[in-house]
């Protein structure tokens, strides 16, 4: 993209398994709320025909199917990520990447705008390489341990960058270590030496390691130093409900949770569609 050009084209993407699809349910909700002009891209990790079929009758909503038979572990098709977008007909600049299991809370700013001039708009991890990379990964993707590490769980990049070789390394490390495919991620970005504009995690991803556990919680918003958050992670500070679902300890924020997931199935869900048992209800 042009360091001059304002304007943008966006897409959003996301993915899981028919295990996940509670989260997906929730996402969707929130897509609607805050995000409904950005096309949402469902990438199919597993999904069952009876969750294939909803999404694909969801308007804005566009289903991208996976492989025949499906990826051993969700992680693969996140890395492989390039070959979802390739179904994809309408042109984009801009690609957020948001995991299934997070939730947007508030509208980005000009995207198009932020990201002029830079590859990606990211946070940095709190850790390094060092500590959370295993050594079998660092020797095989060539990064250094007092790097900065990265969380794959929602980033934003131009079109053109990372997604190649974010597939290609995570094939060379599938399986190996404990964070194998975000250890790719990281290590894409750095041997593309790609030029990031650096964000504070507490407020563009608030999760275990930045906000989740000490954001101010106002109805359905959250902030952080009195600035709305824009996505909400679950992936630290939850129990899971028989069905997969995660619900956040902090009952002020497993209420946005439940907003969510009511209006997916009251108000976006076609009416044929059965509500798994224990989902909130109006």
């Amino acid at each position: 993209m042009s360091e001059q050009v304002k304007s943008y084209s966006g897409v959003i993407a996301t993915g899981a398994n028919a295990y996940h699809f509670p989260h997906i349910a929730m996402l969707i909700a929130s897509w609607k709320t805050h995000h409904p002009t950005i096309p949402l891209v469902v990438c199919d990790y597993g999904f069952t025909a009876e969750q294939i079929a909803l999404l694909k009758a969801i308007p804005g909503v566009h289903y991208a199917a996976g492989p025949t038979p499906n990826y051993d572990h969700p992680w693969e098709g996140k890395a492989r990520l390039g070959t979802y977008l390739a179904s994809i007909h309408s042109s984009w600049d801009v690609l957020v990447w948001i995991d299934a299991d997070a939730l947007f809370l508030h509208p980005y700013p000009d995207l198009g705008a932020l990201i002029a001039g830079y590859d990606m708009i990211i946070d940095a991890h709190v850790q390094s390489v060092g500590e959370i990379m295993h050594e079998c990964n660092r020797e095989v993707l060539s990064v250094r341990r007092d790097d900065a590490y990265f969380s794959a769980g929602c980033w934003i990049a131009r079109r053109g960058v990372l997604l190649e070789n974010y597939a290609k390394l995570c094939a060379q490390v599938k399986g190996q270590g404990n964070l194998w495919e975000g250890d790719a991620f990281v290590a894409a970005i750095y041997h593309e030496k790609l030029r990031l504009r650096s964000v504070n995690g507490c407020v563009w991803h608030a999760r275990g390691k930045t906000s989740l556990h000490t954001c101010e919680v106002s109805g359905l918003n959250a902030y952080h130093a009195g600035q709305p958050i824009y996505v909400l992670h679950a992936n630290d500070g939850y129990t899971v409900r028989a069905d997969g679902r995660r619900i956040f300890k902090r009952p002020e924020l497993a209420a946005i949770q439940d907003h969510y997931e009511r209006m997916f199935w009251a108000e976006i869900a076609p009416p044929s569609a059965e509500q798994p048992a224990g989902a909130a209800t109006p």
